[in-house]
């Protein structure tokens, strides 16, 4: 038992070090993409990330920035030293994977009480080996290994829970054991402060509880079990996360409303309550003599305090830290904030398709502190559907971005009414087969590319894989004949070749048979964290990124069974080849490593971000673009929080604002926009805040008649709107605060200002200075609303004193009809008393003019570019908005330093673009023909066909592929196909305008049997 013991501690061990030395080796260095940016910022100073706050997680990660601070002197070692937080949880979350394994595969071997002969010890551990290293090496946890986000953690918590849960479950049935089931309760208590994966695996150990202590095992019994683990994830859901909070605004508000107590006093009463429920229950279990019920309530307890932690969210959120999201500084703030209730609601068993119409609509008032009391300020509103619109089961509900269309499209139903049939169709089709067997197959079957998978009949992107091209074909085409560039550049095709699978069928079968009971119990866990997730989430198709890695519960529980495989093959050579000794266990063993080994390799390329700086870069370059002190719209998720990490911890042109247009709808970020933050001063706006509060002026009716409006001043319409000038809404509901006197506005230019603060250069005869410039919102405008007004409110207050930018990812929709007056200067377009021409063809990079002195001089000295003009890496898809729109920034100035007759600089800029764009990383397309067609209007033919023909070669092979395809897939290709050849016809104009007969010849014989008789010439503008 001992010797077995050593070598089970050995084993986890082993498992630690390894997985965190390639995950520790793979760790982005700087900041990554999406939420990794907000959650760094936020660890580093203990700042208020987005809902629900995630405040442990912030704690420990605040810790570990503070060694990095001891460390180090470079801020980006901040970032990499929480980026290792989470590759050290995810080395312990696969070391309690490995634990787990070794104590259910014993319980398989030889029951709680047998003793385990040399070769078994050596096989469980190395089954134990072989779980633990499947879980890390997965890919979706891998993922979230090497970056600083929630999710790493939360993996590791519930590994914590699961291992000392199966710790008590394998010791005697003693009281003394339960002390682990306490422990477990305690894991799941702190994993609240992180993430609320931890608590699905109640069921499963509501059953390993049943089983250890019936004395008689049914199948109601166990069904029992399992609900009973499914009512403490409710009960702690609605007396814990939502309770504490919901109690503290309900005494909060009648102790300061009724009694005039101080805010905050509420704390108080729920403090005495749970401490009383706490020590009466200890005290009656104490006089019962009711063990059970001591343990239970002790468990609360921990539970309880755990979850305080979420104070730190409402003491940082008082300190106003510079990232606070929603502001939960007091308890009428911090129960929607802990609810999550900006993000809405999605039916799960019983409501409206997306074909439904509202017939009402009903509100429930939400307080905040106005004075000294707490008032009504804001209401959570909530559509009333009929009856008979209502279904069971809805699974397509979403109508907004599009999805209705995309919805009928997953059944193949382009009209008539949605059926339960058809919810239960796109629940199997895509919620089901796409959303998550597609997931689970990609980390232990293969994936096909790392490009976002759309639809199940594109055959381009995001499929899973065999490895087998002769069966994979059968849904990715042929890939045999992919162009070897592409092969290149495309790291994630991971080939697993099924082992992984194969041997955890084979460990679910083994346990099955050798222990049906914890079979059941762990199959629950597998079931709840996979499908169980997918059904509460309810997702809706196109989500802006994969999901897989909120469905790593499965993935770590089938990581189990891989493990599993170890033992079935060691009873195989034992029994059947009757082997003796270590000697059946070590071979079972090295048979098992398959699995992880090649995970590891096959994913190094991909999941490496050792030597990735382009979330920080990039973000760096929409900052670079901005000239002192300015203000910049951005709209994303990727142009916003790289941008506050870069501000927040790397101290990167703090001076600039920014202002997301996501949040700018609601009153707590327009107020915080108010105040200094770091070097950038507070923005000036006129309306006040008790203007904006809460509901107040969330919808601005406009009714004036076709043809009738008046051009009125902005800064009279914003004055105007901040007023109250009531209009009835119509519909019997509250009142709109003020109404849209004007589509039409103007902002008077006041030309010694914008001389003095260097807007344009006295003098400077290229740029003709407007007297006014002109707004129109539209004619057809019904609305606007308090993101609408709020910019309003920033350009007629500050548009003077500070320069004022829109991201070129911005929606063009938000430039508030200012196209012509907006001037590209890098990655932002500044608002400028200017009146350029757009160029539509460009979207919104062709806004207005171009400055192409300060733009050439940001992108060839200011940029960088994440190291992949450097070194051969994995091109995240999500790069791409970034990507595009520097692309086109570039291929929009060059044209204009050729108008400009700057042609020196236009032939630099050209040589820029593939410097920084290489083709080991970046395949050329039609930006990439754009460029080398720059070569040519500047004047370098020589440049230019050098270029031509290296696109022209790339394209031919990526005909010659899309020609290989059974006709089946040449219809999905079609999109990319035109987009090809408008590459084509751009090189032909390119060679057309250099006169280049040769060339030109060269160009139709290449591409003659796959292109139609057009003329040549791109689609950009001449």
């Amino acid at each position: 038992m001992n010797s077995f013991k050593t070598l089970n501690n050995v084993a986890g061990w082993i498992v630690f070090a390894i997985s965190a030395l390639v995950l520790g080796f793979a760790a982005e260095r700087t900041g990554s993409l999406w939420d990794c940016g907000e959650f760094i910022s936020g660890a580093y100073k203990l700042q208020v990330v987005h809902p629900p706050g995630a405040p442990i997680f912030l704690l420990v990660g605040r810790m570990f920035a503070w060694v990095a601070t001891l460390l180090s002197s470079d801020p980006a070692m901040i970032a990499f030293s929480v980026n290792l937080l989470s590759a050290i949880c995810t080395a312990f979350a696969g070391t309690f994977i490995c634990w787990s394994a070794t104590i259910l595969g014993r319980l398989a071997l030889v029951g709680r009480d047998g003793e385990l002969t040399s070769g078994q010890s050596f096989a469980l551990a190395g089954a134990g080996v072989v779980a633990g290293l499947t879980t890390a090496f997965c890919s979706s946890i891998w993922f979230s290994a090497v970056e600083g986000e929630v999710y790493a953690m939360s993996t590791f918590f519930t590994c914590l829970t699961l291992w000392a849960t199966l710790k008590w479950y394998q010791l005697p049935n003693t009281a003394d054991a339960d002390r682990w089931l306490v422990f477990a309760m305690f894991g799941v208590a702190l994993s609240m402060g992180v993430h609320l994966l931890s608590l699905l695996t109640f069921p499963a150990l509501a059953m390993f509880y049943y089983f250890k202590k019936a004395k008689n095992v049914s199948v109601m019994g166990t069904l029992s079990a399992a609900f009973v683990g499914v009512l403490f994830i409710v009960g702690i859901q609605y007396f814990i996360i939502t309770g504490i909070p919901r109690f503290w605004a309900f005494f909060d508000k009648l102790f300061v409303n009724s009694f005039g107590l101080p805010f905050y006093s509420g704390i108080v009463a729920v403090l005495a309550i749970f401490a009383a429920v706490i020590y009466f229950g200890l005290q009656y279990a104490r006089r019962t003599n009711n063990g059970l019920l001591q343990r239970l309530i002790v468990a609360v307890g921990l539970v309880t305090i755990a979850y305080f932690s979420y104070g730190t969210v409402i003491i940082r959120a008082m300190a106003n830290t510079p990232i606070n999201m929603n502001d939960p500084s007091d308890p009428m703030r911090l129960l929607p904030y802990l609810n999550r209730e900006q993000y809405g609601e999605r039916p799960l068993l019983y409501g409206p398709d997306f074909d439904a119409k509202p017939i009402d609509v009903i509100s429930e008032p939400r307080y905040g502190r106005v004075g000294d009391k707490y008032s009504v300020v804001d209401e959570k509103v909530d559509y009333v559907y009929p009856a008979n619109s209502k279904v069971f089961f809805p699974r397509m509900s979403d109508y907004s971005q599009g999805r209705p269309k995309i919805y009928r499209d997953w059944i193949d139903k382009k009209s008539g009414a949605i059926t339960v049939a058809d919810h239960f169709e796109f629940f199997w089709k895509y919620q089901i087969k796409w959303m998550w067997w597609r997931y689970f197959m990609w980390n232990f079957s293969g994936r096909q590319n790392g490009d976002q998978g759309y639809y199940s009949w594109d055959p381009s992107a995001g499929h899973w894989i065999t490895g087998f091209d002769a069966i994979d074909s059968g849904w990715i085409g042929n890939s045999e004949a992919l162009p070897e560039f592409q092969k290149n550049i495309n790291q994630a095709n991971n080939k697993y070749y099924m082992i992984p699978f194969f041997l955890g069928l084979f460990g679910m079968f083994f346990h099955y048979k050798r222990a049906p009971r914890d079979f059941a119990a762990l199959m629950s866990l597998f079931i709840i964290t996979g499908i169980g997730i997918i059904v509460y989430s309810n997702q809706p198709p196109n989500e802006p990124r994969e999901r897989d890695y909120v469905l790593v519960g499965s993935f770590f529980t089938f990581a189990i069974w891989v493990g599993m495989a170890v033992l079935g093959i060691y009873q195989l050579l034992a029994e059947k080849a009757k082997m003796n000794g270590i000697v059946p266990g070590a071979l079972a063993t090295v048979v098992g490593l398959v699995a992880p080994f090649l995970m590891v390799t096959q994913n190094w390329d991909d999941h490496s971000r050792a030597e990735h700086t382009g979330s920080r870069d990039y973000a760096k370059n929409f900052l670079e673009s901005c000239q002192p002190n300015a203000i910049i719209f951005t709209y994303g998720d990727n142009d916003t929080y790289p941008l506050w990490y870069c501000q927040e911890v790397e101290n990167i042109r703090t001076d600039v604002r920014v202002v997301n247009l996501s949040l700018i709808a609601v009153d707590w970020y327009i107020n915080q926009l108010r105040r200094k933050v770091n070097n950038s001063e507070p923005i000036k706006m006129s309306i006040p805040a008790e203007q904006i509060r809460g509901f107040k002026r969330v919808q601005i009716p406009y009714t004036t008649e076709p043809g009738k409006a008046k051009e009125m001043s902005l800064k009279d319409v914003v004055k105007f709107l901040g007023e109250n000038h009531p209009v009835p809404s119509g519909s019997g509901s509250r009142d709109f605060d003020s109404y849209l006197p004007s589509h039409l506005m103007y902002i008077p230019v006041d030309k010694e200002a914008i001389y003095k603060n260097n807007i344009v250069a006295r003098g400077d005869s290229s740029r003709t200075v407007v007297d006014t410039i002109h707004m129109n919102l539209g004619e057809k405008t019904t609305y606007i609303i308090k993101d609408q007004l709020a910019i309003m409110d920033i350009i007629t207050s500050n548009i003077w004193d500070r320069p004022i930018y829109w991201a070129v990812t911005c929606r063009e929709d938000r430039l508030m009809g200012l196209e012509d007056y907006l001037q590209l200067e890098g990655l932002g377009l500044r608002l400028v008393p200017v009146k350029g021409r757009s160029q539509q063809e460009y979207g919104i990079v062709g806004s207005g003019s171009v400055n192409t002195d300060l733009a050439y001089d940001n992108i060839m000295n200011k940029w960088s570019w994440g190291n992949f003009d450097k070194k051969h890496l994995f091109v995240n898809k999500s790069y791409l908005p970034s990507l595009q729109t520097m692309k086109l920034t570039m291929i929009r100035l060059g044209r204009q330093l050729v108008i400009e007759d700057k042609k020196d600089k236009a032939v630099a800029l050209s040589d820029k673009f593939f410097e920084v764009f290489p083709t080991m990383n970046f395949a050329h397309d039609q930006f990439s023909a754009y460029m080398a067609d720059n070569y040519a209007r500047a004047g370098n033919n020589e440049k230019a066909a050098a270029k031509v023909r290296e696109i022209a070669k790339q394209a031919q092979e990526q005909f010659q592929y899309y020609d290989a395809q059974e006709p089946r897939f040449k219809t999905a290709y079609k999109q990319d196909m035109q987009f090809l050849m408008g590459t084509v016809q751009t090189l032909m104009g390119t060679a057309a305008q250099m006169k280049d007969q040769a060339l030109m010849q060269e160009l139709e014989k290449q591409f003659e049997p796959y292109m139609p008789k057009m003329p040549p010439g791109g689609n950009l503008g001449q």
